[in-house]
């Protein structure tokens, strides 16, 4: 017999081996010298003929869904330039400089604090300032900058 017959026959008799549901099944394998070997195969079990032991289908991908967040602008409000008011000179730059330092107050009530608490006493000042609704940590600017813009009292 020639070596592809021999090829077939063993081919065909493993596949029926292996479709008549279990017994041991031979492999052949050829190696370039000619030499031939043979060895066992693992007993398999018979298939589930209810489908028990089929694969189930491939795994649902799970869905990611990224939502980006909303960017919501705020609008900024630019106070105008205090020029053009009632005061000047001195009186001005010092609005000037309590609005340039955060501090929001009438500009009437700020000139007349500024000239009440000139070369008062701190705690007088401080009392004064507060009570006009000045915040505390504001009181030290404000003096500041009157006796900056206004070259002492």
């Amino acid at each position: 017999m020639s070596r592809n017959t021999i090829i077939v026959v063993a081919v065909a008799a493993v596949t029926a081996t292996v479709a008549a549901g279990g017994g041991a099944a031979a492999v052949v394998m050829l190696d370039p010298g000619g030499a031939h070997r043979a060895g066992a195969v693992a007993r398999t079990a018979s298939p589930d003929p209810t489908g028990a032991d089929a694969p189930a289908g491939p795994e649902p991908t799970p869905t990611v869904t990224v939502t980006k967040p909303k960017v919501v602008r705020k609008t900024v409000v630019v106070p105008q330039p205090r020029g053009g008011g009632s005061f000047g000179g001195a009186d001005q730059r010092f609005l000037d400089a309590i609005a340039g330092d955060g501090i929001t107050a009438p500009d009437g009530w700020a000139i007349e604090a500024g000239n009440a608490t000139c070369g008062a006493g701190y705690d007088y000042a401080y009392r004064y300032l507060t009570d006009g609704g000045l915040y505390g940590y504001h009181v030290q600017t404000f003096l500041d900058d009157w006796t900056l813009t206004h070259g002492g009292c």
